[in-house]
């Protein structure tokens, strides 16, 4: 008995869905609207966008046909930074990655001497190195509007994690994995 009145409630709750969907109606809940597209000057480069401020900047990554990969600023009038390229890169790759509002750019560059990344701020035509204490790499993806900041580092012999640095003390998060155990649900 209990497994007839349990497949009578599967077969009312499958119709009640079809009626559901029949008279719904509605246009599917995503949907993606296309602002505005843009390249960074010069042929075949790919521009890859990372963040946007609050007033319209966006920082990024544009990769040449040489391979070379550079930062870069679109400014919210259209126009562009010249590639930005730390003065400490040594493998052509430098990344635009965030920008606040008063246009203070991180990112990352790769140092092909020692083969690691070290993360960098620019602001006003100026570079400024940074590396977070006791790693081995260091890629800064984001930075707000009083200079607090994230990314990414690796510590001497060990593996990838996340950080924070609010208020100039830094933070790392690792994420330890656990063991799945199955359990019953009832």
């Amino acid at each position: 008995m209990k497994i007839s009145i349990r497949l009578l409630s599967c077969a009312v709750g499958f119709m009640a869905l079809g009626l559901t969907a029949a008279l719904a109606q509605e246009e599917p809940a995503l949907s993606i609207q296309v602002v505005g597209r843009f390249d960074y000057p010069g042929t075949g480069n790919q521009t890859r966008p990372q963040k946007i401020n609050d007033t319209g900047d966006i920082a990024g990554i544009f990769v040449d046909t040489s391979g070379a990969s550079r930062g870069f600023v679109r400014f919210r009038n259209g126009t562009f930074s010249p590639p930005l390229v730390d003065p400490n890169d040594t493998s052509n790759f430098t990344e635009g990655r965030g920008i606040n509002n008063s246009r203070l750019v991180c990112g990352d560059y790769l140092d092909a001497t020692l083969g690691t990344f070290h993360g960098f701020f620019f602001l006003n035509n100026r570079y400024r190195n940074y590396d977070v204490p006791n790693t081995t790499t260091t890629i800064v993806l984001g930075v707000n509007n009083v200079g607090d900041f994230a990314g990414s580092a690796t510590p001497t012999g060990g593996i990838q994690e996340a950080f924070l640095s609010i208020a100039n003390t830094v933070t790392g998060i690792a994420i330890e994995m656990v063991p799945f155990t199955r359990r019953s649900i009832r």
